[in-house]
């Protein structure tokens, strides 16, 4: 609604300017709509034509209005405010090394821009219809049943799935809903990302570590990480996941599956997830958007075995998620157009020739001093060295020549180097950015043959 105040030493044209101006930008009119003609809106608010024409013409002038011929004027399709020069921020702290294969921040260099602004703007004028319940927004959840059984092989309903904030929410509600863990213990395969096993104190739950799948430690559930695991890159196969879901399934033992980067696999399509194997029962699957979307958007999907989904509403129902619902729809949109699939599919290829360029920049600066081992999927590879000087040192040489680097050690229980590796992360850098790295790399440590 215009309001015209007769008493304000404000001209009456830039009153309508700007209450106009507010409308447009805060959504009220949206854009392509009509606006009313000069003639009408000059008798409706006992102004001359001349003062609402004066408006009109400057909100075109600055892009908020567009007029066409014959058909008057329209809110502008695209607004000023979204496509001037946006005023870079100062950041905060400049990146440690000058080639960072470690995986401290996220550069976004590669992410589906123009994707997100699609659905986002679909998101802001649909508006938010209802607000979500403790597990998470319905319609993505409902999306997300499409996303796991297509990718992982999960089919699991809407109402087992819990929108996070990250792994340790996750565990916290798998705490919860497996009081028995604080005395009967959680088995944790080694070696494995050192949250995924500190986690487990904080919460009260004993735990105990493992190394060998073949015998598993007398526990009631089993954590582990079965593809790509980090930090040594290798990954069980589907007659393994077959075997190991056997022996759980034979000793009624808990799992909590671990995927933060089983969608990209380089060779083949991806295994079904473990909790495919064991159809749900006894089964917790973890998985995120880190390795593709990026770790800052922190938004993890927990799948709950179907018979613990009254125990979590009993426990959880009254409780709000806290997580974006705004974010949580734009995703939404993402799988239901196959963008945020089709994106994944891009991502793989560019990241596969990431990593042959990564092999074959090795072998010619390092020859057969360094090799690649692992499977070949995520955004991390792992590199054996043929080396007797200490990992830790060789880590330290290369930070002050500014290269960063991931020591592997921190995901063994009791940190003890247990073989000559270092993990390098290919997410942030460009092809450039890789070779002169390892160029650099190369001189510093002086390993080449």
């Amino acid at each position: 609604m215009l309001v015209i105040d007769r008493k304000s030493q404000e001209q009456i044209y830039h009153q309508l300017y700007r209450q106009i101006r507010a409308e447009i930008e805060t959504g009220i009119r949206q854009p392509g709509q009509a606006v009313a003609s000069t003639r009408f809106l000059a008798q409706t608010l006992t102004v001359s034509r001349n003062t609402v024409d004066h408006a009109y013409q400057d909100l075109v002038a600055e892009g908020y209005l567009v007029s066409k011929p014959g058909a008057g004027y329209h809110v502008a399709q695209q607004l000023p405010n979204l496509t001037a020069t946006v005023t870079p921020l100062t950041p905060i702290s400049q990146p440690r090394f000058e080639f960072d294969f470690t995986e401290d921040y996220d550069q976004l260099q590669l992410f589906p821009k123009s994707a997100w602004q699609t659905a986002e703007q679909a998101v802001m004028f649909s508006g938010l219809s209802h607000i979500q319940p403790a597990n998470g927004d319905p319609q993505y959840r409902q999306q997300l049943t499409h996303y796991l059984a297509r990718l992982k092989g999960i089919h699991a309903k809407a109402e087992q799935i819990v929108v996070t904030s990250g792994f340790n929410e996750a565990a916290g509600i798998i705490a919860n809903l497996i009081p028995g863990l604080a005395n009967d213990r959680l088995a944790i395969a080694e070696p494995i990302a050192p949250n995924a096993r500190e986690v487990w104190s904080r919460l009260g739950v004993a735990t105990t570590n493992f190394q060998q799948l073949t015998s598993l430690p007398a526990a009631l559930g089993v954590v582990l990480a079965p593809t790509h695991n980090f930090p040594d890159g290798h990954g069980l196969s589907q007659p393994q996941r077959q075997q190991l879901a056997t022996q759980l399934n034979a000793n009624k033992r808990y799992l909590i599956e671990l995927d933060t980067d089983g969608t990209l696999t380089y060779d083949g399509q991806p295994a079904p997830a473990i909790h495919h194997y064991l159809q749900g029962q006894r089964s917790f699957y973890y998985t995120n958007y880190d390795d593709t979307l990026g770790s800052a958007l922190c938004m993890g999907i927990l799948v709950l075995p179907a018979e613990l989904v009254p125990r979590y509403q009993a426990k959880y129902g009254q409780l709000p998620n806290r997580n974006s619902q705004w974010q949580q729809l734009i995703l939404s949109r993402l799988i239901a157009n196959d963008a945020l699939e089709r994106y994944i599919r891009q991502l793989t290829i560019v990241y596969h020739n990431r990593r042959q360029l990564l092999q074959q920049t090795c072998a010619t600066y390092f020859g057969n001093q360094v090799q690649l081992v692992g499977a070949a999927a995520g955004t991390f590879v792992v590199l054996q060295l043929q080396t007797s000087q200490a990992i830790p040192a060789l880590i330290a040489q290369a930070a002050r020549a500014g290269i960063g680097l991931v020591n592997p050690d921190r995901c063994w229980h009791d940190h003890r180097p247990h073989q000559s590796q270092v993990v390098l992360s290919f997410r942030q850098v460009t092809d450039d950015q890789l070779v002169a790295g390892i160029q650099k790399l190369a001189t510093v440590w002086q390993l080449a043959n």
